[in-house]
């Protein structure tokens, strides 16, 4: 497996546990629609990491793009949405998500990924 693509994994396998410490850390702070309102780009996370666990064996394209749509899916709206955040825990929520998930997106184009998930089986 080429390295970006154990970068990839590292990084989703981070962000994962820190979507869980983030959301034990916050959960006492916010009310229930709160907390589902923070849950839900942390799902987008925790569905990419259980993909990034197939791509040493037989994932293709599809997974890749899988990935890099579910990542562009959180990031995007918690771009637009930082300016939001009403504490500092909030926005360290916030910032974790962006500071790890587009460096995801960015190696899942690489030219070496792209080519693993396109070799032959």
């Amino acid at each position: 497996m080429p390295a970006p693509l154990r970068a990839v994994q590292i990084l989703l396998l981070t962000l994962t546990l820190a979507g869980i410490v983030s959301m034990l850390a916050l959960s006492d702070s916010l009310t229930a629609y709160g907390q589902g309102e923070m849950m839900a780009p942390w799902l987008l996370v925790w569905v990419s990491a259980a993909l990034c666990l197939t791509y040493d064996g037989s994932a293709r394209g599809g997974v890749r793009m899988t990935t890099v749509a579910l990542m562009a899916f959180m990031v995007l709206p918690t771009i637009t949405r930082l300016s939001e955040a009403e504490s500092p825990g909030l926005f360290l929520d916030a910032a974790v998500r962006i500071l790890l998930g587009v460096p995801v997106i960015v190696l899942l184009f690489l030219p070496e990924s792209t080519a693993w998930f396109d070799r032959e089986r």
